[in-house]
């Protein structure tokens, strides 16, 4: 009897084994059946933009899928056998020099007067480029699944997404512009969202309103008009085609998602639709240890810490005009602090123009230094990466914005209490000093950055698996139709409900001018009956 249990009992841990391992297989063969092609399109960006980019196609080549990045930047060494890095040296020479710099602060209309050459050289340089071409004629060897671009002048890649037959997704590294918006189909809001094209916040009065609506209208028929036939007029001639398809028409057929670089704890609220996903502050992350020398000068800074000042990678230190320059070097020279500047050549600077104090480095790990316990402060010109990254570490800044989206980062952060915003033109050492003293002394800004801190950083799962996940999705549906807004298919001022209003005010109008009309119709017959009464009346008195 005890052979015949032991038996039994074998043979069910025998086949409790084989379920184990089959179950094993199965899913190692589901986990093979979900590896995925993805090509990711970066030719136009800036480091800050491909630090955004980096840690998602790190992350989903971890995941097991092939990914081919071109990135418009020269790669660091990558020793992943799925992810394939394309180099273009041109556009990395492109990139390096976008023709934006200090003088162009406060000046809107200008960078938008530009944007229509500025695409059209984009576009040369990009459809010229032999990864471009490689890509082009690998469209029956590359069998890819999903696009992912770069929604700042990457639109003359999107060719590649009409002839490869598949969906792509918009990754913006800020807020979504406008014609963006209105290509997704989220809405517009108006009377409550401004556009980072205006210094507005999200309590707008009348005027404001208009302004932000009419002006917004505005930027999305320059699109369609100056910048819209440059893209259609260069895919044309890179295919030799005389009519090629518009890229308004390949965005309505293959666009699936937009996933947006915001986060509704440091941006104003903006509505969404499901197709737009916020992953705003992907790339931020825990701080790793710093070089040795400058821990070393951290360290030195003792109880009074240190500020860090860096303004982006696109505007540089040496950009910034002599007199300004005077005003920051003798300001941090007042200061207990010791103090990190992003500068990119001492060479400019004459010796002993450097306060001790001051330590100036080509480059500098910026999310580390934010993260370190020592970090006081953080002078910034307000991107909305650095201003993701200083709210993620938890340190309250100075913001000196200069164009494009920077000014409304900080005017809401200015708002929201964790920030002082100053302006580039009424700068002088005073107000500087002064408002680095009020920031350190002042313990409402460290208490409220770390209210927002903590909003930013509580979220149900990471902004990075957040985006893994709707990339997936998107492919895993085949491109995800159901997301798709009817409101795509409007025009715009059919979304602003412009036609509805026109109509209603016509009707208004037009039964104002009936009751007029019967009123006066009205009162001429009473007129009349009144005169003819009259008429009868006098002869009567007469025979009287």
């Amino acid at each position: 009897m005890c052979v015949i249990q032991r038996s039994i009992s074998c043979s069910a841990h025998l086949v409790a084994l084989i379920l184990l391992m089959l179950s094993i297989i199965t899913v190692e063969a589901a986990g093979q059946l979900q590896q995925y092609n993805i090509l990711v399109l970066t030719p136009i960006t800036s480091p800050s933009h491909t630090n955004v980019f980096k840690p998602l196609v790190m992350a989903l080549a971890d995941r097991g899928h092939r990914v081919t990045h071109w990135d418009g930047l020269k790669p660091s060494k990558n020793n992943q056998t799925n992810l394939r890095v394309l180099y273009s040296p041109v556009m990395a020479e492109i990139n390096s020099e976008h023709n934006v710099n200090f003088n162009d602060r406060d000046s809107p209309l200008r960078l938008l007067f530009r944007v229509p050459k500025t695409v059209a050289n984009y576009c040369r340089a990009i459809h010229e480029d032999p990864v471009f071409h490689r890509l082009m004629n690998s469209r029956n060897e590359d069998k890819y699944d999903l696009i992912i671009v770069d929604g700042f002048f990457n639109e003359c890649t999107l060719i590649l997404a009409e002839l490869f037959d598949i969906p792509f997704i918009y990754l913006n590294c800020f807020v979504p512009p406008p014609w963006l918006q209105n290509t997704i189909g989220t809405p517009m809001a108006f009377d409550h969202f401004p556009h980072s094209g205006l210094n507005f916040s999200d309590k707008m009065n009348f005027w404001q309103r208009m302004l932000n609506a009419v002006s917004g209208i505005a930027l999305v028929a320059f699109h369609h008009v100056y910048v819209v036939p440059i893209i259609d007029r260069a895919a044309s001639k890179v295919l030799g085609v005389d009519n090629a398809t518009s890229i308004l028409e390949i965005e309505d057929r293959y666009l699936s998602l937009l996933m947006t670089n915001t986060h509704f704890s440091i941006n104003y609220l903006m509505p969404t639709s499901p197709a737009v996903i916020q992953v705003g502050g992907l790339h931020c992350v825990p701080p790793k240890p710093l070089p040795a020398d400058l821990e070393s000068f951290v360290d030195g800074s003792g109880d009074e810490g240190f500020i860090v000042v860096s303004f982006g990678s696109i505007l540089r230190g040496v950009e910034i005009p002599g007199g300004v320059r005077n005003i920051f070097l003798s300001t941090f020279a007042r200061l207990p602090q010791r103090i990190i500047w992003k500068w990119e050549d001492k060479g400019i600077l004459a010796d002993g123009a450097i306060p001790s104090n001051v330590k100036l480095v080509s480059w500098l790990p910026q999310q580390d230094l934010l993260g370190h316990p020592k970090a006081r402060l953080f002078i910034t010109h307000c991107g909305l990466l650095s201003k993701q990254e200083a709210v993620y570490h938890g340190v309250p800044f100075i913001a000196l914005p200069v164009w494009s989206d920077q000014p409304i980062n900080a005017q809401k952060a200015q708002e929201d209490g964790y920030a002082i915003r100053l302006h580039w033109d009424e700068l002088t050492e005073q107000v500087l000093y002064d408002a680095i003293q009020l920031i350190l002394s002042d313990p409402r800004y460290a208490e409220r950055m770390k209210q927002v801190s903590n909003l930013m950083r509580d979220q149900i799962e990471s902004p990075l698996d957040r985006a893994i996940y709707w990339i997936e999705y998107v492919i895993r549906h085949r491109g995800a139709p159901h997301l798709r807004s009817s409101s795509r298919e409007l025009s715009i001022y059919q979304k602003g409900l412009l036609d509805v209003i026109f109509f209603l005010s016509a009707v208004f109008v037009a039964i104002l001018y009936l009751a007029v009309s019967l009123c006066r119709y009205a009162g001429s017959i009473a007129m009349k009956r009144r005169q003819k009464s009259s008429v009868i009346v006098a002869p009567l008195k007469k025979l009287n």
